[in-house]
């Protein structure tokens, strides 16, 4: 799909404009007491997009500048983990939302990630 390391990079830091675009595009224009659950699907959605590239990008960025010869290894794990990230942060807005978001649930999914995280980087 993409001939080189620098198209990939600029195909995320696209997709991630476009979602802080939508993101931002949602806070503006809706009011949260008026709105119907598609556009706060719309809003976790671009949440979600807009920290998946922004932290792909910032982890591929570090791993470049601490071990610069291995871009596709660090290029797939900082996806996973950015993925991770993204998912912490997007249930948490869920749970803040409907008022269920304690310490220890916050925790819970924190220690759930890491697993899933140690889990998957011991397979590779």
């Amino acid at each position: 799909m993409f001939q080189n390391n620098k198209q990939q990079i600029y195909a995320i830091a696209g997709a991630t404009l476009l979602s802080a675009f939508s993101l931002g595009a949602v806070l503006m224009f809706t009011d949260p007491g008026q709105a119907s659950a598609s556009t706060f699907g719309f809003f976790y959605l671009s949440v979600f997009l807009f920290a998946f590239g922004t932290f792909t990008l910032l982890g591929l960025s570090l791993r470049r500048w601490l071990a610069p010869k291995m871009f596709v290894l660090n290029f797939y794990t900082s996806l996973r983990q950015a993925l991770l990230v993204a998912l912490l942060l997007v249930a948490s807005l869920l749970l803040l939302g409907q008022r269920l978001l304690f310490w220890w649930v916050e925790l819970s999914l924190v220690l759930l990630l890491l697993c899933i995280e140690f889990f998957l980087s011991l397979k590779s």
